[in-house]
């Protein structure tokens, strides 16, 4: 494509014009109608369109254009003290929404000039850098606002795509904050910033698995856990698809190592587990650490049945813990054949599942239990010894989700 060189003097110092008299950042509280604040907004109103409708997208512009640019980006950004650090719990306040409206268009101008057709990164690189990016992507991880996080990813992106002489800073900066994630009071675009890891995966930019795992594995002891279990699942899948075949195993023998030391909650660390298991290892992955997921899964159950407090919490770990093994009998029922060794494992699980039908005090939980079982001991395939399924057979015979209702019917008249 032939790109329109601006060269009209006049047109460049009109918008560096339009540029600098966008710079000042007005503080809060300033009236939404004060009169050159509304100028501002209005000139950026007219940046953005003139980069995006006119003809003049497909120009390329003078070095002083991508000074003013950035210039005007960064003392709007970040060069004043962000509203976060007023607020309490991250709620999302009035103030919050006043600096996202003066803040908007200015990211919208940019990502327009960054999408250019003329755009030249050699005029990006005296003043888009490391410190830059640093900037942008804690601007992203302390902000309480998601739109304002969309908006600074899409930028990362467009930098990463355009530019790729920052890639390397924006990998860096992504691995340093993922690595913060837990130790710092505020940060609250880690989806985000799974988002921009899984990307930088994908284009092959992590390339050592021993970051990947540094990386990741320990997200999953997070107590947020269950707000960004998607993205943290897309990426153990990329990098075992891009970095190597081998994290899988890895991936699930260390959720087991941190499991007592989580401080997510027991639902999220499942549903974790169970993807990184059943959807991220192949068969051949999960036959190497088939052994020691079943024991873990079996002390788990054997665990939840000892509760000495039963609550909520106790009865979804539970609940959570059975779902899994009902997982477990379904993959192992997938096999061709069930070798000793396989019927030693699963015996761990027929002892948990044993435990809580017979001393755990939910009917929910009794019964599944006891559903489990019926999967283990019957069909053609019984999955465990002789002797474990006489003592599952013994206590089925019990039909204890039977003698709870009758208890409760009694109590209750």
């Amino acid at each position: 494509m032939a790109y329109c060189y601006v060269d009209n003097i006049d047109a460049s110092l009109i918008v560096l014009h339009m540029l600098q008299s966008s710079s000042k950042y007005f503080p809060v509280p300033t009236l939404m109608d004060d009169e050159d604040l509304k100028y501002k907004l209005n000139t950026l109103k007219k940046l953005y369109t003139t980069w995006v409708d006119d003809n003049l997208s497909d120009s390329s512009y003078q070095s002083a254009i991508y000074k003013g640019i950035c210039d005007m980006f960064a003392e709007n950004v970040f060069w004043h003290a962000p509203l976060y650090l007023y607020t309490i719990d991250d709620e999302i306040n009035t103030e919050m929404m006043w600096e996202l409206k003066q803040l908007h268009p200015v990211y919208k101008v940019f990502s327009a000039f960054l999408n250019l057709n003329g755009f030249d990164e050699e005029k990006l690189m005296p003043y888009v850098d490391e410190t830059f990016t640093n900037a942008l992507i804690r601007r992203m991880e302390n902000s309480c606002v998601e739109t304002e996080r969309d908006c600074v990813k899409e930028i990362l992106f467009l930098l990463f795509k355009k530019a790729m002489y920052l890639r390397k800073y924006i990998l860096q900066g992504t691995i340093n904050s993922l690595l913060d994630y837990g130790h710092m009071s505020i940060n609250t675009g880690v989806k985000e910033l799974l988002e921009l890891f899984k990307t930088l995966t994908c284009h092959r930019l992590v390339e050592s698995p021993v970051i990947v795992k540094v990386v990741l594995c320990p997200l999953i002891k997070r107590k947020e856990l269950c707000h960004y279990a998607g993205r943290l699942h897309e990426c153990f899948e990329t990098a075992i698809r891009e970095v190597d075949s081998g994290l899988g195993v890895l991936f699930v023998d260390n959720a087991i190592d941190q499991w007592s030391a989580s401080a997510a909650d027991v639902p999220s660390l499942c549903r974790t587990f169970s993807a990184l298991y059943f959807e991220a290892c192949g068969p051949k992955e999960r036959r190497q650490t088939h052994h020691r997921v079943v024991g873990h899964v079996g002390g788990c159950l054997l665990r939840a049945a000892a509760a000495a407090v039963m609550d909520g919490t106790t009865v979804a770990a539970c609940q959570a813990y059975a779902k899994l093994c009902d997982r477990l009998i379904d993959d192992d029922d997938d096999e061709a054949a069930v070798d000793a060794n396989d019927r030693d494992a699963m015996e761990r699980v027929a002892e948990g599942l044993i435990a809580v039908h017979r001393y755990h005090g939910d009917y929910d939980c009794v019964h599944h239990a006891g559903h489990l079982l019926r999967r283990l001991i019957s069909g053609e395939r019984c999955l465990v010894g002789d002797a474990c399924r006489l003592a599952a057979l013994s206590v089925l015979v019990e039909d204890r989700p039977r003698t709870m209702t009758e208890n409760l019917v009694d109590n209750t008249f």
